[in-house]
């Protein structure tokens, strides 16, 4: 990849980031997660400050420099030179192993997610099952109750004593089934009403989920891209050090070819660093206050800007 397009990866996470963080921002439009933390928003504040902390990445000793006070024999030392080669190397070590880490974490997330909208898709099927069952169970309820109270409100027509008192205890009992039937149907009918409101909860969490897991599986992409800014950069440094080991350390005559090998990545991690600092971890500040602070159209601005100021950055203004 080219320079431009390893800086251009950097913006993409970020950007990816702001959309996900305004869809799950505000205590109505958060994804419940089966995992802890619970909340899919307080989980992205853990993910944006580790991105922070690989973005805010330190300076090393510049080799660069090193090497050019090497050729003009201004004190530096062969030892200096591979020192800083080694330093440098272990600096973009360090923010590989973070990227790689950062890639892992939004996979986490992703398949939580994942797990969240099949649940939810679960819950809201269930729901609506057991809605339909007391529906129906509600409605054969009430019509035996009708019957119970036309049966129970014929008058006796016997005129014996005997029979008349008998039937009078039949007429009681069927007024007491036709009650309790009541109650059943009207049981049912409100755990109806709760189960299906249940089942549209769900489905609505479900909804959430589903548009939160489209963003996530944006976000995995973008840090899988991401991860070739460090890898591209120990390429170039195990060129580098190759190089380096194959120049005479007794002679201040350093190749052109490696200068400018080193100058390169020098210039694409100095880039990086500016591109953090000017862009990037203040954007990052945003998208934690979503939603307040600027807003996601304002991210998504800031986002654009940086992708514009790559040029100029590469070019070290």
């Amino acid at each position: 990849m080219e320079p431009r397009e390893l800086l251009e990866v950097l913006v993409a996470v970020v950007a990816t980031l702001g959309e996900l963080a305004a869809t799950v921002a505000g205590p109505y439009r958060d994804v419940l997660l089966h995992v802890s933390p619970r909340s899919l928003h307080k989980a992205l504040g853990t993910f944006i400050g580790h991105l922070q902390d690989t973005l805010d990445h330190q300076g090393v000793t510049s080799l660069g420099q090193a090497l050019a006070a090497f050729r003009a024999n201004l004190g530096a030392t062969w030892a200096h030179v591979t020192a800083a080669a080694s330093a440098w190397r272990e600096s973009v070590a360090m923010i590989e192993d973070s990227w790689a880490r950062l890639a892992r974490e939004a996979t986490e997330l992703r398949d939580a997610c994942r797990d969240a909208v099949t649940a939810e898709a679960t819950t809201a099927a269930t729901s609506s099952a057991l809605a339909g069952d007391l529906q129906d169970k509600a409605t054969r309820w009430g019509t035996a109750q009708e019957n119970l109270v036309a049966k129970a409100w014929q008058l006796p027509l016997a005129t014996d004593k005997e029979k008349m008192a008998s039937e009078e205890a039949a007429h009681e009992a069927r007024l007491a089934a036709a009650s309790k039937e009541t109650e059943a149907a009207s049981k049912a009918m409100e755990d109806a009403v709760v189960a299906r409101s249940e089942g549209e909860a769900a489905t609505r969490r479900g909804q959430r989920a589903e548009a939160a897991l489209g963003l996530l599986e944006r976000l995995v992409a973008a840090c899988d891209k991401a991860t070739a800014f460090p890898r591209e950069l120990q390429c170039w440094l195990r060129d580098i050090e190759a190089a380096l080991k194959g120049t005479n350390e007794a002679s201040p005559d350093v190749p052109e070819g490696l200068v400018a090998k080193v100058a390169k990545a020098e210039r694409l991690w100095e880039a990086s660093s500016r591109l953090a600092t000017r862009h990037l971890l203040r954007t990052l500040g945003d998208i934690r206050r979503l939603p307040g602070g600027p807003g996601a159209h304002a991210v998504a601005e800031r986002c654009q800007r940086a992708i514009e100021d790559i040029p100029r950055l590469l070019e070290g203004q």
